[in-house]
């Protein structure tokens, strides 16, 4: 046995740290921001706390990771959904999945895209998918 240990890359960053993390109380639930981007949790704690009420869509939990840069050039809007999953996917290196039986939303984003593009338009679109519940 030799003592050098295997590394193994986490080419799915399931390890990454979210040193940025809000949290408020609303009612009986608390919501909880953690990323790795202080702009991002920034940006969901100013505007989506307000626009998505947990009582409107269930969401408790918030981890975005901001991940490495990769093109989003001709990048479109996918939206799919599976019984209480619902999933975003914009270009190539972004991707958003809302659990509602969990009240989650963990989601990678692209570093070309924006805060403000996130939650004026990349939230708005995999919500909406809701709506027609």
């Amino acid at each position: 046995m030799t003592t050098d240990s295997s590394w193994h890359p986490d080419l799915l960053r399931r390890f990454i740290a979210t040193p940025f993390v809000f949290c408020k109380s609303q009612g009986a639930n608390q919501i909880c921001i953690q990323s790795n981007d202080l702009e991002i949790a920034l940006s969901i704690r100013r505007s989506c706390i307000a626009q998505y009420p947990p009582d409107k869509f269930n969401v408790l939990t918030w981890k975005l990771i901001r991940d490495v840069p990769v093109s989003t050039e001709d990048a479109q809007i996918l939206t799919v959904t599976d019984g209480s999953l619902r999933a975003l996917s914009y270009g190539t290196g972004t991707i958003l999945i809302h659990d509602k039986q969990r009240a989650e939303v963990f989601g990678f984003i692209s570093a070309q895209v924006k805060a403000e593009q996130l939650v004026s338009s990349l939230l708005p679109a995999l919500f909406s998918l809701q709506v027609q519940d």
